[in-house]
């Protein structure tokens, strides 16, 4: 069969995430844990790492997380300038330089819905937090700045790698 099809939203997996200091791993291990979501590939993981569970998302999960976020109303000129996009950063740079004032408007209006997607999708997926109910209030008083930004998405990387591939690829 070529298509890969999730049995169940109610999938629960506990990931860790990488910028925890007690997590030690080299990029290689955290690449490879970031495909697959099993911790062993980690590398050395304290027993003090702060435990997410979450949950897959089914499609209609995913619909409704994009709709919270707008997704009627954001910017198509947004996307598509999104989709454009050069990959490496100096190449970016000059480009987005470049954009017209409303090509950026319309660029960091579609970034904007992106974040929110992705917090809507993380109240949709989060379980628990060590053990404990937890929402998303929790992660965003997550210090410094950086580990927030990191945790959001690993938690969003992890929930799509669950939500999208099929029991095999779990």
């Amino acid at each position: 069969m070529a298509l890969s099809f999730v049995t169940s939203a109610d999938h629960k997996i506990e990931i860790v995430i990488t910028c925890d200091p007690s997590v030690e791993a080299s990029p290689e291990q955290t690449s490879a844990y970031y495909k697959t979501g099993v911790q062993s590939e980690l590398g050395k993981v304290g027993d003090d790492a702060t435990r997410f569970v979450i949950r897959g998302l089914s499609p209609s999960d995913r619909e409704s997380a994009e709709v919270s976020a707008g997704a009627y109303t954001r910017s198509e000129l947004g996307r598509l300038l999104w989709l454009e996009s050069p990959q490496d950063a100096r190449e970016k740079a000059r480009w987005h330089h470049e954009l017209e004032e409303d090509e950026k408007l319309a660029l960091s209006e579609y970034t904007a819905y992106l974040n929110r997607v992705y917090i809507e999708m993380i109240k949709s997926s989060l379980v628990s937090i060590n053990g404990e109910d937890a929402d998303f209030d929790m992660i965003d008083n997550i210090k410094p700045e950086s580990h927030r930004t990191q945790t959001i998405s690993e938690l969003v990387l992890h929930i799509q790698r669950i939500s999208l591939l099929g029991d095999s690829g779990k």
